[in-house]
């Protein structure tokens, strides 16, 4: 397996069940060698999230500590089946990176029709980059549509470290997700969902099942910098600079 550049799911203190700073991911990051963090605390949807204003005010954070890029995001909450979330379009807009995800105290699980249904509405969101952590098996769905859909709109669906720790009974369907992925072409990002900065750049566990599954490393789009940043650079239509 490539090397992982960046990693694009991470939560500072902002969000209250996490216990880092932005400095101790970003020193975290830098230790690893890594290229880029984006720092993504959950929308204000979910009850211990920060206030809207911590998004709109990411600009005042440098935007480059110790050689990481620092990537302003969130990860949004889908609210509805319609694929609604929780920051405005302005919002949206001024984010680098935003992670769009199901937690439950947002939206109870329904049917793998609805949970179908939210994801292909929520990809057509212009905003959104990338599906969250959908191997939950509180929310499963059509794993095939979706992954196409996602691949259509030019969008990633990641392969989440975390899961693998607190989530080991999502672990069958992560596979399957990449499997599915690695069939239809679509892009994926490997991320540590990290709520410490110990847990910054985990990606064992993925890479691992990436590496047995086969999964062509050229469908990864946090394994190349130029890629990762011409990705985001090309769907914002200004430079990260």
């Amino acid at each position: 397996m490539p090397r992982i550049v960046a990693d694009l799911h991470t939560h500072s203190l902002a969000s209250t069940h996490a216990y880092s700073t932005v400095g101790e991911l970003l020193a975290a990051a830098a230790a690893l060698g890594l290229d880029a963090l984006a720092l993504t605390d959950h929308g204000p949807a979910l009850p211990d999230a920060p206030h809207p204003w911590h998004f709109d005010n990411l600009r005042v954070l440098p935007r480059e500590v110790g050689g990481v890029r620092l990537l302003r995001g969130c990860e949004v909450n889908i609210r509805t089946l319609s694929g609604d979330v929780d920051l405005d379009e302005t919002m949206l807009g001024r984010m680098d990176w935003i992670v769009a995800s199901f937690h439950e105290p947002c939206l109870a699980p329904g049917t793998v029709a609805e949970h179908t249904e939210a994801y292909l509405n929520a990809l057509a969101n212009p905003g959104v980059d990338s599906l969250g952590h959908t191997g939950s098996i509180q929310f499963p769905y059509d794993v095939d549509a979706v992954v196409k859909a996602c691949r259509d709109a030019g969008k990633t669906i990641e392969i989440n470290a975390g899961s693998f720790k607190v989530r080991p009974r999502s672990v069958p369907n992560c596979r399957r997700i990449a499997e599915s992925c690695a069939k239809h072409g679509t892009f994926v990002v490997v991320t540590s969902d990290a709520h410490s900065h110990w847990d910054v750049g985990a990606f064992a566990p993925v890479l691992a099942l990436l590496d047995e599954i086969g999964f062509p490393g050229d469908l990864i789009l946090n394994a190349d910098r130029d890629r990762l940043f011409r990705y985001i650079e090309t769907r914002r239509g200004r430079s990260l600079a």
